[in-house]
């Protein structure tokens, strides 16, 4: 026969807890190992080691290249900007079409300023001009008038129109001038010039 297991000899009270004789049997039931269960896994010191490890700022640093989540969602968002770029090579971007001129020399104001080349030959002319519109420019004004006359006192006829239209075809190249047009439409039968200066950048 094998041992006898022992009974358990400890008495208990109407609450059930147990009743010890001496302190003795007290001591010794406090002694007795009891194994604890836990549920939990121990936490890999190495792991916490490398996650906490602060940086030469004191800083923690994480390392997420274990992590799945962070890798497949890093992924995908490198896949999300590729496609992104191949999406903006395939629309083309389309310009704004400027202005039309005559729409906008529309809201320029009436003329503001003028010269008056009476007296001037062509070569005066052609210096005053070329001064007086780079002058006005500067200064902010939209609509001039150059007044050339119509060469009735010339026994050449008139001279200015030509070399006046010759200096304005030249600025008008150059964006200093965006349209002129003769006070009568017509140069032969106009005295004067209107012109209009290059102010809106942003239409352009």
């Amino acid at each position: 026969m094998g041992k006898k297991e022992k009974k358990d000899l400890r008495k208990f009270n109407k609450n059930d807890l147990p009743v010890f004789d001496s302190d003795h049997d007290f001591l010794k039931e406090f002694e007795k190992p009891e194994k604890i269960k836990s549920d939990k896994k121990k936490p890999d010191k190495k792991k916490i080691q490398k996650e906490s490890q602060p940086n030469k700022h004191g800083v923690k640093v994480l390392d997420l290249s274990e992590d799945k989540n962070f890798t497949e969602n890093r992924l995908d968002f490198a896949e999300l900007l590729e496609e992104s770029f191949k999406k903006g090579k395939e629309k083309s971007v389309k310009k704004t079409s400027s202005m039309p001129v005559k729409k906008r020399i529309k809201r320029y104001p009436p003329v503001e300023v003028e010269l008056d080349l009476h007296g001037y030959n062509a070569i005066g002319a052609q210096i005053k001009v070329r001064s007086f519109i780079h002058s006005r420019k500067h200064q902010g004004f939209f609509t001039i008038r150059i007044i050339v006359g119509k060469g009735l006192h010339s026994d050449l006829g008139p001279v200015l129109p030509d070399v006046v239209e010759q200096v304005l075809q030249e600025m008008k190249k150059q964006n200093l001038v965006i349209w002129y047009e003769w006070d009568k439409k017509k140069k032969s039968k106009s005295g004067a010039v209107i012109v209009y200066l290059k102010q809106f950048e942003r239409f352009e």
